[in-house]
């Protein structure tokens, strides 16, 4: 907790001294109105619940939050509540984010906080963000700068900071402060060493370490369907189904008996799987992408963990393993296909997808920040672990900016064990 900053006369330290002029405003709140639609009913008494909770206790951040939530369930405007929340626990970065830089209420109580506090951290953050969006790139830098002089440890203002000075000829600073990034979390969820390797400053094998994958896909989570199928035009799950059926396996006569689907995300692919296996595991790192998946109640049993350390200590034999637009986030492709290799049946199957690096282009960390891989170097894995290509198939499993993305498709059968 910092000591209280005096700022423009007003001692502040967590909170700034104007509750009490909020709890007169608070005095007449409207409750929701009524829907006659019954379906709505438990939501509209929440509603009213809540709203009556904030008229008794105008103080409570922790009521205005929750009405925040419910209202926006119901598919009302929730900033008004989100904004007494923030203005009562302006500390709380989770109220300053829900309110969102885009909500011009959200942007009007960050620059609030600001004139309060010019260190606050979310609304900096927040600002800054909103800077970028405007392409005020010099006003952005500013702030994050203010904010690091301030707190060094800052790793969101630090991570900000260096992505801003990328897109410039500072990328020599830009690399340091990726680095600092490391430092103040070695984890790196926020992906620095996938930007140190684009930059070409780290190496590539760093670029997706499971806490930066974990984020990006709990953060795409709720998104995913409807981006990837609608936007990128992914088709990976049904292509694959295919080369199973022109394989001789998973057919509609004979379904197999075991299968995992490795980086299952929210079941896109085992739900085209699903008809074809008597028993379906899936696997995934992110735990809102498992989420996810568990509410379509497409799988048997669902684990939350990243794939190579679960398949390492997975006691199981499958009789078919898909891998979906895995292997763009798989540095170690032959230590990938071994584990794999392991959890097979003799005479089972192995369904994948990888990108193929563009025309003149070596494989490895292309300019998007994934992983591409050429046939060779897949045929060549595969044999060391103990896998056979069947077939092969070229084409797109998804768009990128509007362009397809060249593709292989591929089906292995399993030969011989081999130690992982």
């Amino acid at each position: 907790m910092r000591n209280p900053i005096p700022i423009l006369g007003i001692s502040y330290g967590i909170a700034p001294d104007y509750p009490s002029a909020m709890a007169q405003q608070n005095a007449d709140i409207p409750a929701p109105p009524r829907t006659p639609d019954i379906a709505r009913k438990t939501s509209e008494t929440a509603l009213h619940a809540l709203a009556e909770r904030c008229r008794e206790e105008p103080l409570s951040a922790t009521h205005w939050t929750a009405l925040g939530i419910v209202q926006e369930a119901a598919g009302l405007d929730p900033a008004r509540a989100r904004l007494r929340a923030v203005l009562l626990e302006p500390q709380d970065a989770g109220n300053l984010n829900d309110l969102g830089a885009a909500d011009p209420s959200g942007m009007k109580a960050a620059l609030r906080l600001l004139v309060l506090d010019p260190l606050h951290g979310p609304a900096t953050i927040m600002s800054a963000l909103h800077a970028f969006g405007q392409e005020r790139y010099i006003d952005a830098q500013r702030l994050l700068t203010r904010l690091r002089l301030s707190d060094p440890a800052n790793i969101e203002a630090t991570f900000l900071l260096a992505s801003s000075l990328e897109q410039g000829p500072p990328q020599a600073m830009a690399a340091r402060l990726y680095r600092t990034s490391l430092v103040l979390a070695p984890e790196d969820p926020l992906g620095a060493g996938r930007a140190l390797a684009r930059l070409g400053a780290g190496p590539a094998e760093a670029a997706f370490p499971p806490a930066h994958v974990r984020m990006v896909f709990d953060g795409y989570a709720e998104s995913f369907d409807t981006h990837l199928t609608g936007r990128l035009k992914y088709t990976a799950p049904e292509t694959l189904l295919k080369l199973a059926h022109a394989s001789g396996v998973a057919s509609s006569g004979s379904p197999v008996r075991t299968a995992i689907d490795i980086g299952c995300g929210t079941g896109l692919t085992g739900a085209v799987f699903r008809p074809h296996c008597r028993h379906l595991t899936g696997i995934d790192i992110s735990g809102e992408m498992i989420r996810r998946a568990d509410a379509k109640a497409i799988y048997d049993r669902l684990v939350t963990l990243e794939a190579v350390a679960f398949l390492r200590n997975d006691p199981a034999l499958y009789e078919l393993a898909i891998a979906a637009d895995v292997t763009s986030y798989i540095p170690d492709l032959p230590g990938f296909l071994s584990v794999v290799s392991a959890r097979l049946e003799e005479g089972g199957t192995l369904l994948l997808t990888a990108l193929e690096p563009p025309a003149g282009t070596a494989p490895g960390l292309g300019p998007d920040g994934a992983y591409t891989h050429s046939l060779t170097g897949l045929e060549e894995a595969a044999f060391n672990a103990g896998l056979r290509v069947l077939k092969v198939e070229r084409g797109a499993m998804r768009e990128e900016a509007g362009q397809p993305l060249a593709t292989l498709f591929l089906a292995f059968t399993k030969l011989r064990q081999t130690g992982v």
